[in-house]
């Protein structure tokens, strides 16, 4: 009997993510006719909820709102005719600063800009919507930015935990070095690979991450809401599709849960959650082929992932298998040979095989990289 499949939920917070290549993978057969279920009759609700799905109405959070009073804040610290540096900094202070806002990090709260403001805390998303409303009043050229934080796994029968999909600002200067500004600044490293998502995706990440809260706590018409709205903002993001498919296959609709996954396939972004959602989808369903066959796919890339053969590391370590662990920590380095942590295990474990010389080596890179 296969072993219970975890039902993914993305967050934009924490998102599972897989190398590149997932692409190519080849889906098997499906198992119901979901080709004739389109994109609109999976937006309409109507299975869900039958004619009352009509009544239905979007959300709209106004995301990135300033209030009256957030502008009167904004301009009792960060006068207008301040030059574009001192706008910058006296900005940064007014968010940061312990007589001011005193922005905390709560990765469990999603807000809206105003929402944050008035909280003085919020994740990446709801600190980062606040501080690209008040430097865009300010006439800064700001954008978003998605960074790619490493995964981390839990050690529950080797199933991945979560990833971290970041979101902070950059602040475009003129006259000096650009700036990022992020509230999880023990998290964040410059060296991470960084993009630009524009604004629209930006908030469509909210409604994405207020339509998962929603499912988790079961309050289904609520979720179905602020997914949809989140796929009218970016209908072609995978791990969006991959969530209403959770909904759909959480409510019993199983060939709506199968075609929301196959569009999440052939969507952008992220696959992985996707592939783990069919192999439990299929499981729950008693097709233990189908499910080991994507599930099996999931666990050959998250062996090409290198904090995921780190963790495997650690593991092996933890559980005295040294040869084991240094396996798959020279695999990870072959991937990523920048991380302190690989070091640091890397030199416990030449140290527990009694290689005091590549054990010192290791340490000392493990200073060296920062």
């Amino acid at each position: 009997m296969l072993a219970r499949r975890k039902i993914y939920l993305l967050l934009s917070l924490f998102l599972l993510l897989i190398p590149a290549g997932c692409s190519s993978l080849a889906p098997q057969p499906r198992i119901y006719a979901s080709d004739k279920i389109t994109r609109d009759d999976l937006l309409s609700g109507q299975a869900l909820f039958g004619d009352r799905a009509r009544e239905i109405t979007l959300p709209e959070d106004n995301v990135m709102m300033l209030d009256d009073r957030m502008r009167a804040y904004l301009e009792r610290y960060v006068p207008r005719n301040y030059v574009e540096m001192t706008r910058v900094r006296t900005l940064m202070d007014m968010m940061f600063g312990a007589g001011t806002l005193a922005m905390k990090y709560n990765a469990t709260k999603t807000y809206t800009a105003r929402d944050a403001f008035r909280k003085s805390e919020g994740n990446c998303l709801g600190f980062s919507y606040l501080f690209y409303a008040f430097a865009r009043e300010r006439g800064l050229d700001v954008r978003f930015q998605e960074v790619e934080i490493p995964p981390r796994w839990n050690s529950a029968g080797e199933e991945l935990y979560y990833s971290s999909r970041h979101v902070n600002v950059r602040v475009f200067m003129r006259e000096s070095r650009d700036y990022v500004v992020d509230i999880d600044r023990l998290t964040y490293k410059p060296y991470y690979r960084a993009w630009n998502i524009s604004a629209k995706y930006a908030v469509a990440l909210y409604y994405s991450n207020k339509g998962t809260d929603y499912l988790s706590e079961e309050d289904y018409e609520n979720a179905f809401r602020y997914l949809v709205k989140a796929l009218t903002l970016s209908p072609k993001d995978a791990a969006i599709w991959s969530n209403l498919g959770v909904l759909y296959r959480m409510k019993g609709i199983y060939n709506y849960a199968e075609q929301a996954y196959f569009i999440a396939l052939d969507s952008q972004g992220p696959k992985k959650s996707v592939l783990s959602n069919l192999s439990a989808l299929y499981e729950h369903m008693g097709n233990s082929e189908k499910s080991e066959y994507y599930f099996n796919l999931v666990k050959a890339y998250q062996m090409k992932n290198p904090y995921y053969r780190y963790f495997q590391a650690l593991e092996a370590f933890e559980a005295g298998d040294y040869p084991l662990s240094l396996s798959h920590l020279k695999a990870a380095l072959k991937k990523q040979d920048n991380e302190q942590k690989f070091y640091w295990l890397l030199g416990e474990t030449y140290a527990r095989l009694g290689d005091e010389i590549r054990a010192n080596r290791a340490m000392a890179k493990a200073r060296q990289v920062q």
